[in-house]
């Protein structure tokens, strides 16, 4: 078998991470609530569920446990780490890099770049060619990426079965243990208005089927564009940015249909009565249930005559190079719905914790509204199980879950739901192996830089604590109310908040969430979003 490295760099992924809410909204319910026959949206979309945060988690609550994920996978240093880059569309703030808040939290060395990239779905892949261009001039040595979404449509639009959220973390660097990037990208741009989301409104705006039509072309472009560029590939996968799953199902029949048709017309031809009934009909089920060639193609070679063992030919290549390559990934929007930036990433993730073996390829197609498409090539390492066998895995996601009703959604969705707030005192958990993370903070619990010099509250209030905050915790204490959530000052007393469901000596996760302070008296704080550590029950004591 002639090799094909030469089509392929030495820079590549060498570790990676995901992280997503924990809770989600059946679909078949959010139908029944809408009046729509639940059929459109599972047969229709080929969803299932759709992931919502909470009241106070955002996508830095998201981003930074992918990112911590990464890291710790790949035993990778945050000091080894000089550029931090997010691909986001879902905005914290106007103007402050969100990647310095990332680098903080993560203890990334200070030498470091940080970008945040806003491009559509695609401002991840763009931080991805950023890393790889800046590796190769030897600017840096070594990036995470985080890319990290939160998507949301009007109530009762479209759109809204297909929201998700949740984030990806990808270590970029030289002789990747994980996978290599192609030397060639396929890409497309241009000026397309087939989704938008205006300035201050927190929910998306498309246009249906010319929206779908963009991208299928965009797609397609940026396919025959990877092609003009390295000429004719194989891969073993095919992955495409998923506002719904089933759009890269439409891509692919495209692409067999305007791109692989040549493999059919060259099928002999036979007499009709040659072909077996039996076959017929066994190919005729699977390609209308997994609805990847149209019927109109089995009936032309029904009509050509094709014999029985051409027919089970053309069966087994469809198996080979249709359902194998596009579909176990789809699980990922089927369960987490649009994670936009992080869509693509996920999807490849997936397939390198359960599908992939070493030297397969994966296509990848990126795609960002407005539009740009880029496609590329990753080929799979020696060593990548290394990486991929440490959880958390997103199967891990998939099933320690917890629903909400359509109702409560609506309330989080409206801002009408607050969270509950209780407090407590945590220790480390046994099995936690000194993993977590390390705050600085004033004495009114606002987070504060550690950088000489630098290291005070720019409101102007005393104290600075650094502070341990493990992974895994077990909680020491009954949880107390706390009536006043703008006041954090329980940080600098040892405490912590809690979920609401938890109880002394439940085993609590990490996570991080927002704080908005409603009553701010300094005008220049206006605004001004903090975070602090939130710990939830750990369902099964489910320690990674």
């Amino acid at each position: 078998m002639i090799s094909d490295d030469h089509l392929f760099t030495n820079i590549g992924i060498d570790s990676v991470g995901f992280h997503a809410p924990r809770h989600f909204v059946k679909l078949e319910e959010l139908a029944l609530q809408r009046k729509v026959d639940p059929e459109k949206y599972r047969k229709g979309l080929l969803s299932k569920e759709m992931r919502v945060v909470d009241a106070d988690e955002d996508i830095i609550s998201l981003g930074l446990k992918a990112g911590y994920n990464a890291l710790q996978r790949g035993n990778v240093s945050p000091r080894s780490i000089d550029a931090l880059f997010v691909g986001t569309e879902t905005e914290v703030y106007a103007a402050k890099s969100i990647s310095n808040i990332f680098a903080e939290m993560l203890n990334i060395s200070p030498n470091s770049l940080t970008q945040d990239i806003y491009n559509a779905c695609a401002g991840g892949t763009l931080a991805i060619l950023n890393a790889i261009a800046l590796i190769e001039k030897e600017i840096i040595s070594k990036a995470l990426i985080i890319s990290a979404d939160i998507s949301q449509y009007h109530l009762g639009s479209p759109g809204e079965p297909t929201q998700g959220s949740g984030a990806i973390g990808l270590v970029i660097s030289k002789n990747p243990r994980v996978a290599k990037f192609s030397t060639k990208f396929g890409k497309i741009s241009g000026n397309v208005n087939d989704f938008f989301r205006p300035a201050n409104d927190k929910n998306a705006r498309a246009f249906g089927s010319y929206s779908q039509d963009t991208y299928i072309d965009f797609q397609l472009k940026a396919y025959d564009d990877l092609i003009s560029n390295m000429g004719d590939f194989h891969a073993n996968f095919y992955t495409f940015h998923a506002p719904f799953s089933k759009l890269p199902l439409k891509i692919m029949q495209q692409i067999i249909l305007k791109r692989w048709i040549k493999h059919i017309s060259d099928l002999p031809k036979f007499e009709r009565n040659e072909i077996r009934s039996s076959i017929l009909k066994k190919i005729d089920s699977f390609l209308h249930d997994v609805t990847v060639l149209p019927e109109y193609l089995y009936l032309k070679l029904n009509e050509r005559g094709f014999s029985s063992s051409t027919l089970e030919r053309f069966s087994n290549w469809v198996n080979t190079n249709i359902k194998a390559r596009v579909f176990p990934q789809l699980r990922v929007p089927m369960h987490f719905g649009n994670m936009y930036n992080a869509s693509v990433w996920a999807q490849v993730i997936f397939l390198l914790e359960n599908h992939t073996h070493v030297n397969d390829t994966i296509y990848f197609g990126s795609y960002g509204s407005g539009a740009i498409c880029i496609s590329g090539l990753l080929k799979v390492q020696n060593r990548f199980k290394e990486i991929v066998q440490k959880g958390p895995y997103i199967n891990d996601f998939i099933h320690l879950k917890k629903k909400k009703s359509v109702l409560e959604y609506e309330l989080i969705k409206n801002g009408d739901l607050r969270p509950i707030v209780l407090l407590g005192k945590i220790s480390e958990h046994e099995q936690n192996n000194n993993r977590g993370f390390t705050l600085h903070f004033c004495d009114e619990g606002c987070i504060i830089p550690n950088i000489k010099g630098l290291n005070r509250c720019p409101k102007g209030h005393s104290g600075y604590y650094e502070r341990f905050f493990p992974l895994f915790a077990k909680l020491e204490s009954e949880p107390m109310a706390h009536n006043n959530v703008n006041d954090l000052r329980y940080l600098s007393k040892g405490l912590v908040r809690v979920a609401s469901n938890v109880s002394k000596g439940n085993s609590l996760e990490y996570e991080i969430r927002r704080v908005e302070t409603e009553f701010e008296e300094n005008v220049n704080a206006k605004g001004l979003l903090n975070w602090t550590p939130f710990y939830i029950n750990l369902p099964n004591h489910h320690v990674y």
